[in-house]
């Protein structure tokens, strides 16, 4: 009997113009350690499927210093929250409540106004997926040649500028809602899950064109990123590729 296998590859890239990179994600096990470095972040490969396996992307928020250190928090709760995992339960929810509380007690520790974080988190549970987003990093599903957009923004438009109105971190008194679904994957759909640093720059129109099913991730995860910065990379791009077979 053959294992259902869940490929990976993720690029987390500080962009051409931000000084520092406010970007984090959890894959496979897997984050941004060095929360002050500013070079490429890019690694590949494989898990089962039956492993129960988190991935995340993580984008800061809250100013110089604290940003970088919001998103941490999240990945390192990832990791911490999924050693002790149940192997068939599906747990985003209960994840995202602690990370949110964990950021909100060192906003106060540090006797700071805001520091969150977007989130957008898919997890793969035998033959199901989970997902849960919170903000404004999206999360696609690739399948066949059609890109859907599975994740929902919380956002708020004013003429060319955006206010987040989700995230993980919420000050006290507002109520942090992060949208959650779960549906059956088929063997061959992609996922990706990336910050704004990619869909800022890139239409899904343009997304859809550079993920080509038949190429490696890496390649692909490494192609929507240098994308993003011969936009103008005018903020810090992560991209995380999913195939699941």
């Amino acid at each position: 009997m053959r294992k259902n296998k869940v490929e990976y590859a993720v690029v987390c890239s500080t962009g051409k113009i931000r000084r520092n990179n406010e970007d984090n994600f959890f894959c496979a096990g897997n984050l941004r350690e060095d929360v002050n470095a500013v070079a490429d972040v890019a690694f590949s490969g494989k898990v089962d499927a039956n492993a129960n396996e988190l991935f995340a992307v993580f984008d800061g928020m809250g100013g110089e210093a604290c940003g970088e250190v919001a998103s941490y928090i999240a990945a390192r709760e990832s990791m911490a929250f999924t050693r002790g995992k149940d192997a068939y339960r599906e747990y985003l929810k209960p994840l995202a409540a602690q990370i949110d509380q964990r950021i909100c007690q060192e906003t106060e520790a540090r006797s700071l106004v805001l520091m969150g974080t977007t989130a957008a988190m898919l997890q793969v549970c035998g033959d199901e997926i989970f997902i849960l987003n919170s903000g404004d990093s999206r999360i696609y599903r690739l399948s066949g040649h059609a890109l859907e957009q599975l994740s929902v923004e919380h956002i708020v438009l004013s003429g060319s500028s955006k206010a987040i109105t989700q995230f993980l971190g919420m000050p006290e008194g507002y109520e942090p809602k992060p949208y959650a679904a779960r549906g059956k994957y088929r063997s061959g759909d992609m996922y990706l899950l990336c910050s704004d640093g990619v869909t800022d720059m890139l239409t899904d129109e343009e997304i859809c064109r550079i993920i080509d099913d038949r190429m490696e991730l890496d390649v692909l995860a490494r192609a929507l990123t240098d994308a993003a910065l011969d936009r103008g990379g005018v903020d810090n791009i992560t991209a995380l590729l999913l195939r699941l077979t």
